[in-house]
């Protein structure tokens, strides 16, 4: 297998840090990579969400393109896209507080402005009250039917606001391409469930891959039903993790799914390719090194595209894969 990697996002002009990475690719083959850019190494630190786009599998890469500015005070986080022929959606958190939804037609050279939608997803949260929340981070999905998946993950702590624990997690969906927004059922069955991953696999299954904090060190997978409810978790002992958030995305009948493989610590990263039960039929090694990981797949399904953190920088690599 032949692999290539390079840094596209690096700590320079004000910042000390590049971070959660997310990666997409459309059908015309457009690749949209996207991270937070920091200037200081706090998840609470004053951030802007920074993206690069490339139109020949990574070979070359536009300018950066600052999507949103945390100015002088705010923490722009956990920047979320999804692919949908002609649209291009992005969702955004600011200060963990409030969720905010852009659109683009043109695959992103402009945006429209931005609408918060954060009322909408207290309406469906119901008696849980939130003080904080985050999309994904990473990527959503559009699944056949059209409707449009965002994995999120919310935490309410009385004595400190800021605290991401103890945390639940649910899904955002819109059936009318991100023109309302709705919540699907709580999930809170795990001890600290965040950050998640989503795909659909070719028959219509639609497959989560969650991050926790239970004493068993590997990812949960789980099925969403039509009402978007989070059910059927049970522990993969194949994918071991050491609480980190991972990539996955459907190919078919089967899935890419890239964490770091370690239960200690967050080394290793691995692309694996799993069956629709997350069964592994292969694995490989992409860097020793490890961190937040996103993988998209190239339209003729021959190229995996990552993106992942490394240090401070973030790092594309492309991999050839047959399916």
């Amino acid at each position: 297998m032949k692999i290539i990697a390079e840094s596209i996002f690096e700590s320079a002009e004000g910042y000390v840090r590049a971070r959660i990475p997310g990666i997409m690719c459309d059908n015309d083959g457009i690749i949209f990579a996207y991270c937070e850019l920091r200037r200081d190494d706090s998840d609470w630190a004053v951030i802007d969400i920074g993206m690069k786009k490339s139109a020949d599998g990574g070979k070359t890469w536009s300018d950066r393109q600052i999507l949103v500015s945390g100015g002088k005070s705010d923490t722009v986080n956990n920047p979320l896209m999804i692919t949908d022929g002609d649209i291009l959606h992005f969702l955004y958190c600011v200060n963990y507080h409030r969720v905010f939804y852009k659109k683009s037609t043109d695959k992103g050279e402009t945006w429209t402005e931005k609408r918060d939608i954060t009322d909408s997803i207290r309406e469906g949260t119901g008696d849980f009250f939130f003080s904080c929340i985050a999309t994904g981070p990473c990527h959503g999905v559009r699944l056949s039917s059209g409707r449009l998946l965002v994995p999120v993950w919310l935490a309410y702590n009385k004595e400190d606001a800021k605290s991401h624990h103890p945390s639940v997690i649910c899904l955002l969906y819109s059936d009318d391409r991100g023109e309302s927004w709705h919540t699907g059922k709580i999930n809170s069955l795990l001890a600290d469930p965040s950050e998640f991953c989503v795909a659909e696999s070719s028959d219509g299954t639609v497959i989560a891959n969650i991050r926790h904090e239970e004493a068993e060190k590997c990812r949960v997978v789980a099925r969403v039903t039509d009402e978007c409810e989070i059910t059927q978790l049970r522990f993969a002992e194949n994918l071991p993790d050491p609480v980190c958030a991972a990539g996955l995305c459907s190919v078919g009948h089967e899935l890419l799914f890239t964490n770091c493989a370690n239960k200690n610590s967050r080394s290793r990263l691995e692309l694996k390719r799993l069956t629709a039960e997350s069964v592994t039929k292969e694995e490989i090694l992409i860097n020793e090194k490890g961190g937040y990981s996103d993988i998209a797949v190239s339209p003729d399904k021959k190229t995996a595209f990552i993106l992942h953190e490394n240090d401070k920088s973030i790092i594309f690599t492309s991999a050839d894969v047959s399916f």
